[in-house]
């Protein structure tokens, strides 16, 4: 997250005791000796070395290309690489889309670690083996990611859970590897145009920041924490995410109540489920507006696996590993951004990215030209409004490139034009919106548009009123 992400409480700050504070560090990134960055530094080399020589050999025979061969060298480099590769996976308009493309297959192809080290893991940060602590523990991982893997278990009381594991060694492979990536990403600046319009090195110093806050579980525990109370207070009880065993976390051990249910992009099991597919899909979505309008936070990483529909028949979302954040300052520009879309004003959503000081100087931005750019860009995936004479306006089918496919690509090249920067918060909730989109045209039709649906945009308005009064 940038610098304008709102500071979550240490573990100090949390008042954990000292057995805990002792857990803190072995979870905080250190500080990397230089003979360890040689030695990471060697390795990262002669990786990157064998692959380009493939690379060359492939270019000859047309049997490989340059993003496969960077790709699998991401692969053999470990976790910090494959969740960076991940990054240039979901990076429209900063990579190209060659290798944007091919990084995508390194979303689910993180191979698990043993049962030993998770053991061995668990036994470090809660003080006591799994034996003693779960009535059942799982062997066989649920899932597995860059950063952690998942386990069923249930507790002595027979309650269900979930428990999230980080992998072994995680915190010192980190550091190396960070300092490599500002070195690459700093050469890269020297060297080329493109690394240095791309910003290439703010890249890197946000992969950091948001590196450091996901080795440590205790601040996706807290979001989760907060998701909850932002649902107790506009009275949402058909939405939550998993309560926290706060027990058994801490900065490298996860435990949460688990949830059973469909996923959302599991169409015919949500509606075979018995229940009302849209109306739920939209309580859903509303709760995520809920907890940017109230607190300035949102769930950043809201894809089919992390929401679902559960056989109660509320909405669950898991996963607050990637959470945004803004301040007070930029609260109500990103709901005047959101909103400007819904209603279609590009004017409100220029003024809302002038607010949130996109530019260095705002007074140089021509903030007409800006709305009419937007307008020329995002028209064609909005659908078409019924004009005073019942007559619809001429548009593109709003899903005839995918829905919003094209969205954060489009809002980066249009910011770009005009001087703009866009933040990693503002970037990140108009991912959100590509998700929701996506969920509410599988559900609602072609028609459905997330930013423009009355039924979404009345109870948001309804919802900004609730949090003024609290």
């Amino acid at each position: 997250m940038t610098a304008m992400a709102e500071t979550t409480p240490s573990l100090s700050e949390a008042s954990l005791d000292a057995s805990e504070a002792r857990v803190s560090d072995v979870a905080t990134i250190p500080r990397a000796s230089s003979l360890a960055v040689l030695s990471r530094l060697i390795v990262v080399g002669s990786i990157l070395s064998w692959f380009a020589v493939r690379r060359v050999w492939g270019a000859v025979t047309g049997t490989l290309s340059g993003p496969v061969a960077l790709r699998l060298a991401f692969e053999k480099l470990g976790p910090i690489y494959i969740k960076l590769g991940q990054l240039i996976a979901s990076g429209e308009a900063l990579f190209p889309e060659a290798y944007s493309e091919e990084f995508r297959r390194l979303l689910d192809r993180v191979p698990p670690f043993p049962l030993a080290e998770v053991e061995r893991v668990v036994n470090e940060d809660l003080g006591r083996p799994i034996a003693e602590l779960f009535a059942t523990f799982d062997a066989t991982p649920m899932a597995a990611a860059s950063i952690a893997q998942v386990h069923a278990a249930t507790l002595t009381d027979g309650r269900e859970v979930v428990v999230k594991v980080q992998r072994p060694g995680l915190a010192k492979l980190a550091a190396a590897d960070l300092r490599i990536l500002r070195f690459f990403a700093w050469l890269a600046m020297k060297l080329s145009p493109l690394a240095r319009g791309s910003n290439v090195g703010a890249f890197v110093d946000d992969f950091e920041t948001n590196l450091r806050e996901e080795l440590d579980f205790t601040h996706e525990a807290k979001a989760m924490r907060e998701f909850n109370e932002v649902m107790n207070v506009f009275g949402n009880d058909r939405t939550a995410a998993p309560k926290v065993e706060d027990s058994l976390t801490r900065a490298r051990v996860l435990t949460m109540e688990r949830f059973r249910g469909w996923r959302i992009d599991d169409v015919e099991g949500v509606r075979g489920s018995g229940y009302e597919p849209v109306g739920t899909l939209l309580h859903g979505i509303r709760a995520w507006f809920q907890t940017l309008i109230l607190r300035g936070f949102f769930h950043g990483d809201v894809h089919a696996g992390n929401f679902m529909l559960l056989e109660d028949g509320r909405i669950g979302y898991l996963d607050f590993g990637i959470v945004g954040r803004f301040g007070d300052d930029h609260k109500q520009g990103v709901l005047e951004y959101v909103l400007g879309f819904q209603q279609r004003d590009f004017g409100r959503v220029a003024d809302a990215m002038i607010l949130m000081k996109t530019a260095a100087e705002a007074s140089s931005i021509d903030r007409d030209r800006l709305a009419r750019d937007l307008e020329e860009t995002f028209a064609p995936f909005l659908p078409a409004l019924i004009s005073s004479d019942g007559e619809k306006e001429t548009s593109v089918a709003a899903d005839s490139s995918g829905g919003l496919r094209d969205f954060v690509p489009g809002l980066i090249r249009t910011g770009r034009m005009h001087g703009l920067r866009m933040p990693r918060e503002l970037v990140l909730v108009t991912k959100q919106l590509v998700y929701l989109d996506r969920y509410s045209r599988a559900y609602g039709g072609k028609d459905m548009n997330v930013l423009t649906d009355a039924r979404l945009t009345n109870t948001i308005l309804q919802d900004m009123l609730v949090a003024m009064m609290s």
